[in-house]
């Protein structure tokens, strides 16, 4: 018997297929490691190839769970700059950097939180809107979105593996787009509605004419910017220019004189159809009418009323004014009104009635306790009395919401009641939007209500003064509102006595300010279907709380 391994002994493995030789004898296996072709044999023992296997395999697994773990922490410390600019970098080799994009992040934001809300939401608001606060706004956006980016990108660049799969590349790729686009279309949508805003305030507030009446009070720097100045009067103009009418006419005219230290106001509405007003002898269009704006040789239709002086001064008779005086129109009605009510006016708002429709769209409409009967819409009244088919429907009555359209002719209409009907829906309408106002509203609809804006409001109060005049809108909120009624039978339009005027206006400055304020009437529900008549009432009390009247 041959033993197994001498020469010329018979080997049984080789017999055998190459799938069922024993694993305890010794494998020969084909290398081509050092590139022959004709493959070498090389013969190792059975255990140290199953131990090469299982080192294999571990290393395998070791190498995918650290890729694993550097994806994770690739995305992790990505997701952290998204949050914070630079945070996720803080954990990287370039801790330095992202210790600087953090620190001035925190510092930009701590900055703005601090503006927007010393003294209330409302003075911050007020203080983003001045020419500064703007400039630095923008500021912010673009540098800090740009800042933000890079940081997000450096910590991208920082994280990635060299070594991984193209599958995993990309994937780490489009996470870095997406958190890229997360901040990055915020902060262009910001950029866009500061630079829009900014935009729309270069138009809204205009430099006012100085040459005749400069503005007699200013507020001061300081934690109480009225504390020098007693009281300031603001004029309000509704103008009504149109494609029907040549220039503008005042179509609203509303004086509101605040206490600045109190809150009180005073409103006093002008009416429109006013004869005989006084022009101040500084005015040039003095010349024309030394004993005040009246032509009665023009006939019915172009009366020179209060409403017609505008035209009269910027389209008749411009030639008359400074050539470096912009808008004479403007600047005669504020002085002729100042005139009238025996104070000077500091400052003026005008607003376009056609804009005001689009802008209580853009709002989303206004709720209103339309009074019963309803308010007519359109109409015309010839010789007293209103002309048939003039109406063209009617804001129905009840406690509403009305779209920009209705609105106006609530605001406006006066074919079928007297004009202090008409000035009290006028400050009603005003109460209600500004408590109405929604702020979601307002954001989602920013870019139309600023278009707006831009295109239907100017005044002269001057930008940076808005920290001011949010001081004064909170002290009015807890003053009392008055309403003096200059509508006939107290004064009668054809034949005014402006002394009176004076005396009703000053009386009505002049009464105590109360603590208990009156009460707003309470809407109604139901609609009336009464018509309303046409005939004018008299007023019980010249003077009287503008909040119970609504």
């Amino acid at each position: 018997m041959t033993e197994r391994g001498e020469p010329g002994a018979p080997d049984r493995r080789a017999q055998l297929p190459r799938a069922s030789r024993p694993s305890t004898t010794d494998e020969v296996e084909e290398s081509s490691a050092s590139g022959d072709d004709t493959g070498s044999r090389r013969v190792r023992p059975s255990g140290a190839s199953v131990a090469g296997a299982g080192s294999q395999l571990r290393s395998r697994s070791a190498a995918r769970e650290s890729r694993s773990h550097d994806v994770r922490r690739a995305l992790l410390l990505t997701t952290m700059s998204a949050i914070l600019p630079g945070l996720g970098l803080t954990l990287t080799r370039r801790r330095r950097l992202g210790a600087v994009l953090l620190g001035l992040s925190v510092v930009l934001f701590v900055l703005l939180f601090w503006i927007l809300t010393r003294g209330g939401i409302m003075h911050g608001a007020a203080r983003l809107l001045s020419t500064r606060g703007l400039v630095f706004l923008l500021f912010v956006c673009i540098v800090g979105g740009l800042v933000w980016l890079g940081g997000i990108l450096a910590t991208y660049a920082e994280t990635s593996g060299s070594r991984w799969p193209n599958r995993t590349k990309w994937m780490h790729r489009l996470f870095t787009a997406l958190l890229c686009m997360v901040v990055g279309v915020p902060a262009a949508v910001a950029t866009n509605y500061v630079w829009v805003t900014k935009g729309t305030l270069d138009h809204v507030f205009t430099v006012r004419y100085k040459g005749r009446d400069p503005v007699q009070h200013t507020p001061a720097a300081g934690s109480d910017p009225w504390k020098s100045v007693p009281r300031i009067n603001m004029l309000f103009l509704g103008s009504d220019a149109g494609a029907d009418r040549t220039g503008v006419r005042t179509d609203s005219i509303m004086v509101a004189s605040i206490d600045t230290h109190t809150g009180d106001t005073t409103l006093v509405s002008i009416p429109r159809n006013l004869e005989h007003v006084p022009i101040p002898a500084t005015n040039p269009l003095h010349k024309i009418y030394p004993n005040g704006f009246y032509c009665p040789n023009r006939g019915q239709g172009h009366d020179c009323l209060m409403d017609a002086l505008w035209t009269e001064a910027g389209t008749n008779y411009p030639t008359l004014f400074p050539k470096d005086e912009k808008n004479p129109g403007l600047d005669t009605t504020r002085e002729v009104v100042s005139d009238i009510v025996g104070m000077p006016i500091d400052y003026t708002v005008v607003i376009d009635l056609a804009g005001f429709q689009k802008l209580v769209d853009a709002m989303g409409g206004v709720y209103v306790n339309v009074p019963a009967g309803g308010i007519a819409i359109g109409g015309r009244i010839a010789n007293g009395q209103i002309v048939p088919g003039s109406i063209t429907g009617r804001v129905p009555a009840g406690y509403h919401k009305l779209n920009g359209y209705q609105a106006l002719w609530y605001s406006r209409s006066r074919v079928e009641n007297s004009d202090d009907d008409r000035t009290r829906r006028q400050r009603c309408m005003v109460n209600s939007l500004i408590n109405q106002a929604n702020p979601f509203t307002m954001i989602t609809k920013f870019t139309d209500v600023m278009s707006v804006a831009r295109q239907s409001i100017t005044m002269d109060v001057p930008q940076d003064h808005l920290d001011a005049f949010a001081t004064l809108v909170n002290r009015m909120k807890k003053g009392n509102m008055r309403s003096v009624n200059l509508s006939y039978p107290t004064i009668a339009s054809g034949n005014p006595d402006f002394a009176k005027i004076r005396q009703l206006v000053k009386a009505a400055i002049d009464r105590p300010h109360t603590a208990a304020k009156p009460k707003a009437a309470k809407p109604s529900s139901t609609p009336s279907t009464s018509t309303p008549s046409s005939t004018t009432t008299k007023p019980a009390n010249p003077i009287s709380d503008t909040a119970s009247s609504c």
